[in-house]
């Protein structure tokens, strides 16, 4: 059997055997390491699983709605009531077609979707993968009006942030460019190259969270800044090597074209090559490593 296409049953097995990336999905938290989501008071959400995270953004009442004023165009930051619990959320309903930078000897400039509901499509391939860094989203409209609704994430703040006041000094230098080398893998992986300091947030543990895909899922068979893919999460290897076409169709479908869905299966192709190509010339110690959740969760291992 090909092992870049096992079944669904076998993928869960791999992940289940991975690193602490890998969990099965409805059995992990929503958020690795110590992190907790809070509501508008500072207080932990009575819910913290993915499924009753993703049914709370479904079913909450919307209480109250502004502007985000930075990153997505007409974002905006939601207080949601639901069972009487109050939290935040944020509301995207950018779709339109952009035009991309033109490439030497092309016909004509390559058209992309600018699409909030690619923020659902990003925390559903984030979870098949075992990775956990999207913040739970899920498709919804609002007063008529289409988007993606995404959990407040609470007691982060934005790299660029961190950068103006000279506030970035990560702990565990190792550990953050371990993280970062795993957001290039996903980002190549759906034709990310919108990843910026703003939409990389930070929590208390020093774990990387990804936001703000609505410019991802080019249709575009190639691998972004392809030479600094230079290593691998054992976990995440794992995971893309076990996915299945189908699961994959099925799953992301419901928010992708056809023709995105294809890129983003050949584009896996081509990481998977890639990376099978450091191995080899490399050998697997140089190029895959371990990563637990969080600083919080490299200090509890023995």
């Amino acid at each position: 059997m090909n092992p870049r296409f096992l079944s669904a049953a076998v993928l869960l097995g791999v992940l289940a055997a991975g690193s602490a990336l890998a969990q099965p999905r409805e059995q992990r938290p929503a958020a690795p390491g110590g992190y907790l989501f809070l509501d508008v008071e500072g207080r932990p959400l009575p819910f913290q699983d993915h499924a009753a995270i993703r049914e709370a953004l479904l079913k909450a009442t919307v209480v109250s709605r502004e502007p985000i004023g930075r990153g997505v165009a007409g974002a905006e930051r939601l207080v949601l009531e639901h069972e009487g619990v109050r939290f935040r959320a944020a509301f995207r309903t950018v779709n339109v077609k952009v035009e991309s930078e033109p490439v030497s000897g092309a016909k004509r400039p390559k058209e992309y979707r600018d699409a909030a509901i690619f923020e659902a499509a990003a925390y559903e391939l984030s979870e098949l993968l075992g990775l956990g860094r999207v913040p739970p989203a899920v498709a919804r409209s609002i007063d008529e009006r289409a988007g993606t609704v995404q959990i407040w994430m609470e007691g982060t703040r934005p790299e660029v942030e961190l950068l103006e006041q000279g506030a970035l000094s990560p702990p565990d230098e190792a550990s953050w460019r371990r993280q970062k080398q795993v957001m290039r893998v996903f980002d190549s992986l759906i034709a990310n190259n919108d990843r910026n300091q703003g939409n990389l947030l930070i929590d208390a543990d020093w774990t990387i969270w990804l936001i703000d895909h609505t410019r991802a899922f080019k249709q575009s068979s190639e691998l972004f800044e392809r030479e600094k893919l230079t290593s691998c999460e054992r976990g995440l290897w794992s995971a893309l090597q076990a996915l299945d076409e189908t699961v994959i169709r099925e799953s992301l479908e419901p928010y992708l074209e056809s023709r995105e869905v294809a890129s983003l299966l050949r584009r896996r192709e081509k990481l998977l090559d890639h990376l099978q190509g450091l191995i080899e010339k490399q050998g697997e110690e140089a190029v895959l490593f371990n990563l637990p959740f969080s600083v919080a969760a490299a200090r509890e291992q023995p």
